[in-house]
């Protein structure tokens, strides 16, 4: 005996059921390419059994249709239209539970339209319903805590490219900045070679102490002229400043270090390099012959000092006019 047939609008709403567990999300995520890491095992197999519910409610609702004289007709399950490959597991976990809920959506409006004397219809639905909210209720957190899992490893994996940036610029910013330091160093020594170095002491610039009829005193005073003007540039001679210090490489990266890169290489030879010309660059070709020390007449004797024989004054000024030409060269 044929069973009671079944008004239009329950076929369509069994029907569109039936689409979503026979080729609905279930299938489609398992047709789809997803990008697969080991901590997603869990939630793939938490995948494999909605897919695995989907089939067995697939069966039950095809055999309610056919009990009552009507053919299973599935339709298009809209995700198809959907480019979804190439995602990860915890979005596609999100997506099957956003498909079990919409799916206790369905379920229940499909209840609300099937007459009360079909009892077999309902029971169904409510079996496919409870096996549904359980999978909903057991794959919402796993998928929830594995979208956290998978930002967590996405944010790890920033950081550390982030860090190795820093490191490399900073690293970047170490060798320039001590590249920059020792070519101010080579400048600044080469900058005081450069000043003017004090000249050895020259005694012949100075009166001669056993000149021919010069009084005691007077060869006194030219001896003691001597000794200071002496005294004056060995001190100077002290205080002069040391040579700039010779090119270091062992200062520099090195170039050769094991496990650099290409590039890191040719940029460590390139700073050593540049160091290298600046400290040439900075340092004097040779010592510049001592310059002659200027005339000064104050270190001569006093042609004008009230006292002295016009004999004196004579010899004197003759003095300090030879020592003037002889520092004009």
């Amino acid at each position: 005996m044929s069973a009671t047939l079944l008004p239009a609008d329950v076929v369509t709403r069994l029907n569109d059921l039936f689409t979503r567990v026979f080729i609905g999300a279930g299938t489609y995520v398992f047709e789809s390419e997803m990008f697969v890491v080991e901590a997603d095992a869990a939630l793939l197999d938490a995948l494999r059994d909605v897919r695995a519910a989907d089939k067995r409610h697939a069966l039950l609702l095809a055999n309610l249709i056919r009990m009552h004289d009507r053919v299973p007709e599935p339709g298009v399950f809209p995700y198809w239209h959907r480019d979804l490959n190439y995602l990860t597991v915890p979005f596609m976990a999100n997506f099957m539970a956003e498909a079990l809920a919409e799916d206790l959506v369905r379920i229940d409006a499909a209840g609300d339209v099937v007459p009360a004397e079909l009892r077999t219809i309902h029971a169904t639905l409510r079996t496919i319903r409870k096996e549904r909210a359980a999978q909903l209720a057991t794959l919402r957190p796993m998928a929830d805590e594995a979208a956290v899992r998978e930002r967590a490893a996405y944010q790890a994996e920033i950081d550390a490219v982030r860090s190795q940036r820093q490191a490399r610029e900073a690293q970047a910013a170490a060798e320039a900045a001590a590249v920059k330091a020792a070519a101010a160093a080579a400048r600044k020594a080469a900058a005081a070679a450069k000043a003017a170095a004090p000249g050895a002491f020259d005694p012949s610039s100075m009166p001669d102490p056993s000149e021919e009829g010069i009084s005691a005193k007077e060869k006194a005073k030219r001896t003691m002229m001597i000794k200071r003007a002496q005294k004056k540039a060995a001190d100077a001679a002290a205080a002069a400043p040391a040579a700039a210090p010779a090119f270091d490489p062992s200062s520099m990266p090195d170039p050769s270090e094991e496990g650099i890169s290409a590039k890191e290489r040719a940029k460590r030879t390139m700073m050593i390099k540049r160091a290298q010309k600046a400290a040439e660059a900075a340092a004097p070709a040779a010592p510049a012959p001592p310059a002659s020390p200027a005339f000064d007449a104050s270190s001569m004797p006093d042609p004008d000092e009230p006292g002295i024989s016009a004999k004196e004054r004579a010899k004197r000024t003759m003095m300090i006019r030879r020592a003037q030409k002889k520092a004009d060269g």
